[in-house]
């Protein structure tokens, strides 16, 4: 993971910019600071990579960080975002080896490639959608060599492929082939891709094939073993979403869905026990409905709300939509509790 440090004194256009940031690879650990202070602070605990800044600071706040940096920190690379900077301030800037000068940069997708390219990173983009087991089999197949970043539900992990085949892994403190068969067990994984040539010890030697099969294995003992908690079947899904707490709406994607609840990718610092409502849309009933609920989980990628008391058109949105967007993951362990209940579409 490259950091990356975004220093703004704007607290609205701070957020903003570092959720962009975060939603665009995995490979990059997002940092914030509102001030010079707290910039300096971050920077003696952390190994900055790249910083950012320059949108809403001052001139001579915004020189005088530049300074910092340059003389104790000129490893870091700097991009200085500008909006009608003053002829002053661009010749100091142009003087600065280590300073690199957007001039009124609106396009983020050109900032991150400008951000991969100073970090050597070689960016392939994110895959969505597709089962990692297929998207390893493909490389396998054009024996091409990358570095994969797997995230899901706030887990990530690393597998670094040569010439079509895994070479090493790394999943929190699991590095090798356990880390690879504890990351092949994820589902709905977004993968993010790195070709840029990466040194990296072969730790791995099964074939991908046995690993698979091994992976898959481990799968349905887990499952077997594990008794189903659940009062409602939950489904597997990438269903885009809007939810609204305190008069705000916020865009997200939903990851899976039950008749009791939901887990939502967000960045939103949402904390447990804190109530919103979930829009869902249903386009083969052509409805849409919203659903109270409650926050009773969290994690680095996203939150899990349980819903709250649900009336038979709520049910009937979600049973259409986990018949027609997602795939079962695991069932009831009994019964509903009426068993007769039955659903109009009319």
């Amino acid at each position: 993971m490259k950091n990356i440090l975004v220093v703004d004194n704007d607290p609205i256009m701070l957020h903003t910019f570092v959720g962009l940031l975060k939603s665009h690879s995995s490979f990059l650990q997002v940092l914030s600071a509102a001030n010079v202070q707290t910039t300096l602070e971050i920077l003696a605990g952390e190994d900055i990579h790249v910083l950012i800044t320059g949108m809403h600071m001052s001139e001579m706040e915004a020189f005088e960080l530049l300074s910092l940096l340059g003389a104790d920190y000129p490893e870091t690379r700097v991009i200085f975002m500008t909006n009608n900077a003053s002829a002053m301030l661009r010749t100091k800037i142009k003087q600065m080896a280590s300073v690199i000068h957007f001039d009124q940069a609106l396009d983020i997708s050109m900032l991150t490639k400008r951000i991969f390219t100073e970090l050597q990173i070689d960016y392939g983009g994110q895959l969505r959608g597709l089962t990692l087991s297929s998207f390893l089999q493909m490389l396998e197949l054009e024996g091409r060599s990358c570095t994969l970043q797997v995230t899901a539900k706030g887990k990530t992990g690393s597998i670094y492929i040569l010439d079509g085949k895994p070479a090493a892994a790394k999943m929190g403190l699991l590095t090798g082939k356990p880390a690879l068969l504890h990351i092949l067990t994820w589902e709905n994984v977004l993968i993010d891709i790195d070709y840029a040539p990466r040194e990296a010890p072969r730790e791995i030697t099964t074939s991908l094939m046995n690993m698979l099969l091994e992976s898959g294995r481990m799968v349905d003992e887990k499952q077997s073993q594990r008794p189903n908690q659940r009062k409602h079947s939950r489904y597997d899904c990438l269903v885009g979403v809007n939810y609204d707490i305190s008069d705000w709406t916020y865009q997200c994607y939903m990851r899976d869905i039950s008749e009791g609840g939901a887990y939502i990718e967000t960045e939103q610092p949402i904390k447990v026990g804190q109530r919103l409502t979930v829009s869902l849309t249903s386009p083969v009933l052509e409805r849409t409905c919203a659903i109270n609920g409650t926050v009773v989980r969290r994690d680095p990628k996203g939150i899990g709300v349980r819903f709250e008391n649900l009336t038979l058109q709520q049910k009937q949105v979600i049973r259409c939509l986990t018949e027609t967007r997602c795939s079962p993951i695991s069932g009831p362990s009994q019964p509903p509790s009426n068993p007769d209940e039955k659903l109009s579409l009319d």
